[in-house]
């Protein structure tokens, strides 16, 4: 991070608006540009906030003391864009359905209005239904969805089958994706977008109008989608199994933690399947492993953790044939 990234995220680390709105107001003093703020300064400190948590310097109540600045902040510097000359026919941006994580989405806002492309933010947890009623409110020219955690996959997969059916274009976009597009495109997403900046010039290489998104039809794909409907009994089976066979005292802070993260192993495993890609299982474990490694979990946690999986699908073969070849990250 370069050194105003430091000051802003020392800021955060405190709560402290007034604090991270006096810096940002310094490096705009510079000559600094809006867009360039959001780039240079709050992202790369944000991307830090959530590596501390992860490590667990610091709790789920800073990271999300530390996110509401930056999106007070956010809202502070997309007041200085020019609205567009043209505010007909808006791009809707929204976080897929059940998913918090509204910075992402807001910055993507931001970046299409400092471009002068007409925006309807909506924010966090836009369900299908009122994404689509939206849609039709303001005559969007595309939707833009932000998704952040590949458990939401399948919903995301949801939102586009919706939103495409209205004629409508998607591009999506977030941490829930691979660089390259490919689990995008298999979802069924008229396009990707890697990064927030670049979001303009993919919006306006989208269609006016799109047709109906085809049925998935690769291997395990309808396995991941049961899966996904069964997630809440499933997760419950596996919390039940690791509290009766997992090792370690059962009140102990990192099991606590165990408990809480494991509904995002489950639709991890959904979300590898519906969108045709093991590696997002493989990433979910290895950040599951690093995240309880920091807390002083038993190396055999993650082990305990697919074997208990594995158990608890063995009804959806796809899935199964999935798990039976994974390993627990080196």
């Amino acid at each position: 991070m370069n050194q105003d990234a430091v000051e802003y995220l020392d800021a955060l680390a405190v709560a402290d608006r007034s604090r991270a709105l006096a810096l940002v107001r310094r490096v705009q003093a510079r000559g600094t540009s809006p867009l360039d703020v959001m780039n240079d300064v709050i992202a790369p400190a944000q991307a830090r906030v959530g590596e501390l948590w992860a490590s667990d310097a610091w709790s789920v109540a800073q990271e999300h003391a530390a996110t509401a600045v930056s999106e007070a902040v956010l809202h502070v510097l997309g007041s200085q864009v020019p609205p567009p000359r043209d505010p007909s026919s808006p791009v809707v941006v929204s976080c897929v359905e059940q998913e918090w994580h509204a910075l992402p989405a807001l910055m993507v806002a931001e970046h299409l209005r400092s471009v002068q492309i007409p925006v309807s933010y909506l924010g966090a947890n836009a369900s299908a239904e009122h994404l689509v009623r939206h849609v039709h409110e303001v005559g969007a020219r595309a939707v833009a969805l932000s998704c952040s955690l590949s458990a939401s996959l399948p919903r995301v997969r949801r939102q586009v089958e919706a939103v495409r059916a209205t004629g409508t274009p998607v591009m999506v976009g977030g941490a829930a994706f691979d660089a390259e597009g490919r689990r995008a495109a298999v979802l069924g997403a008229n396009a990707f977008a890697a990064t927030a900046s670049g979001a303009g010039d993919v919006v306006r290489r989208l269609p006016t109008a799109v047709s109906p998104v085809a049925p998935l039809t690769h291997e395990g794909a309808e396995d991941g989608l049961a899966v996904y409907a069964d997630r809440e009994e499933l997760t419950e089976r596996l919390r039940q199994r690791i509290v009766a066979n997992g090792p370690g005292d059962q009140s102990s802070r990192w099991r606590r933690a165990l408990l809480d993260h494991l509904p995002h192993v489950v639709g991890a495993l959904a979300g590898a399947l519906v969108a045709n890609d093991s590696s997002i299982l493989d990433d979910a474990l290895r950040w599951l492993d690093d995240v309880m490694g920091h807390r002083d979990a038993p190396d055999s946690m993650t082990e305990d953790v697919l074997a208990g999986l594995q158990a608890v699908v063995s009804e959806y073969p796809a899935a199964a044939t999935l798990l039976s070849r994974k390993a627990p990250p080196a």
